[in-house]
């Protein structure tokens, strides 16, 4: 800011007197002498709350802070802004009390000059969602943007514009990235879509234009808006770049992927499994969590972003999707390889894209095989997992299967009152019902496909051999028979002759 004179400005107000006569606006003369003592209604000028002076009329005290006004205005090439509250009153007072021209004019001066606020200089606010930064000049703005955009368009191929309906107006702008040379890459060439909607790859001899860049782009809407503001208010070039580019942690939802578990997606956004729980109110550690669930996430991003599409062609090895044959007499899990995979090699060009340098999409546009891939072939089972029940509704575990004194102990025992019913675990046909040494009374039912199950220490048998039998049926009554130390019931899941931990199928 100019140093201000407060010296006499008799001739500034002559010249602006003479400005506004020009302009058409009739002033009247300040009175040059007051003879009369008597009390008259005349008006004061209060800035801020506090009297400044008295002029004859209220024209001429608007007419005496206009020009001190003006006067402070000149005294500076940026915008000029006061805190000044201006209000006008009428009061009795003598001519004696009436200031002159000059002296009023110069009172209005001395306390403007008090209430200045920083002044304040076109500038122009970079606004990206939230975020704003103030800059001195367009050039500024696009040093900026270039610097951002430049951290990924290597060669400088593409230059950024301002745009607006009309230049001449204070307004807002939004930002275009355009392709330096004017003639960008030639669009990639994609052929048609076949009769199920999904894209065909382009063929060998399918022109697709030159490897490179083809956008570049920001991901978020950019605003630049004219303002003006003070010094302390603007940033460097260098500041607002850091502070653009600074990651900052924001939420995202992301959806659960086959093999996830929580330290895994944890890991994936370089967070803590605790911190992952954190977010998500109501996870647990031990939570189960299925496939198309939904969490929240910690994803750093910074405040602007560059989407950006490059064309790039080059040779890979490559595997041929898996094939399937279905077979309906096996159970659902239980596959076999029938063609071992041979390796492919192939040629590509594929449009990928990035944002900030991070590959988020790759899209082949054309590909030409040197050595045709050989599928893997399986065969998988249709048939659905037969599934097991309890032989009791309710019972306490009293033992386990596994080593017990001294020996395998081969099913489950649950202890219950004698006379509980016990049902058929899974649908088959009885091939065993009666007394059955230390096992007492015993029911065995075959399924058909290498499983049998076993009840034992049974009180009462309510089928019989050969009988076929739903799931769910009851099949005896619970009992004390056998070796048996206590009311319980005894169960076991026989696969292929062996006996297998019941817990793992119920």
């Amino acid at each position: 800011m100019k140093k201000r004179r407060h010296g006499n400005i008799h001739r500034k107000l002559k010249m602006y007197r003479a400005m506004l006569i020009a302009t058409g606006v009739s002033l009247l003369a300040f009175p040059v002498a007051m003879n009369s003592q008597m009390l008259s209604e005349r008006y004061q000028i209060r800035i801020n709350g506090k009297v400044i002076g008295i002029a004859e009329g209220q024209e001429q005290a608007v007419e005496a802070y206009e020009y001190a006004r003006l006067t402070l205005n000149s005294q500076s090439e940026n915008l000029t802004l006061l805190r000044a509250e201006v209000a006008y009153e009428p009061v009795k007072a003598r001519a004696s009390q009436v200031l002159s021209e000059n002296e009023l004019a110069q009172q209005i001066y001395n306390e403007l000059a008090d209430c200045l606020i920083d002044e304040k200089t076109l500038a122009y606010t970079v606004k990206i969602n939230d975020y704003t930064v103030t800059l001195r000049s367009e050039a500024e703005v696009l040093e900026l943007l270039e610097q951002v955009q430049g951290a990924y368009d290597l060669n400088d191929e593409f230059v950024i514009e301002l745009a607006s309906e009309n230049k001449q107006e204070v307004g807002a702008m939004t930002t275009n990235v355009i392709n330096a040379s004017k003639t960008a890459n030639n669009p990639p060439i994609v052929a048609a879509s076949d009769e199920a909607g999904n894209p065909v790859v382009a063929g060998a001899d399918t022109n697709v234009g030159e490897d490179g860049i083809l956008s570049v782009e920001f991901q978020e809407q950019v605003e630049v808006i004219e303002t003006y503001a003070s010094q302390e208010q603007l940033s460097s070039v260098q500041t607002a770049y850091e502070g653009i580019t600074k990651e900052q942690e924001n939420n995202e939802v992301y959806q659960v992927q086959a093999g996830d578990c929580l330290s895994t997606i944890a890991d994936k956004y370089g967070m803590s499994t605790q911190e992952l729980l954190a977010l998500n109110e109501g996870l647990e550690l031990d939570s189960n969590i299925l496939i198309g669930d939904q969490l929240v996430v910690m994803v750093p991003k910074p405040e602007l972003s560059v989407l950006m599409e490059e064309q790039t062609t080059y040779t890979e090895d490559y595997e041929a999707e898996v094939q399937y044959v279905d077979n309906p007499d096996k159970y659902v899990g239980d596959n076999t390889v029938i063609q071992e995979p041979q390796t492919g090699n192939r040629t590509v060009t594929a449009v990928i894209s990035y944002n900030n340098g991070t590959e988020t999409g790759r899209e082949i546009i054309k590909e030409q095989v040197n050595q045709e891939a050989v599928a893997k072939i399986v065969e998988r089972g249709t048939k659905p997992l037969p599934t097991y029940i309890r032989p009791t509704t309710y019972g306490v575990l009293t033992s386990p299967f596994g080593a017990r004194w001294g020996t395998i102990h081969k099913g489950i025992d649950w202890g219950v009152p004698v006379g509980t019913a016990c049902r058929a675990s899974r649908a088959g046909t009885v091939v065993s019902a009666g007394w059955s040494g230390g096992y007492g009374y015993c029911v065995v039912i075959d399924h058909g496909d290498g499983v049998r199950t076993r009840y034992a220490h049974l009180s009462s048998i309510q089928v019989s051999n050969g009988q076929y039998v739903n799931q769910g049926d009851v099949i005896a009554l619970t009992g004390n028979t056998g070796d048996s130390t206590g009311p319980h019931i005894h169960f076991e899941i026989i696969v292929n002759g062996t006996a297998v931990n019941p817990a793992g199928y119920l």
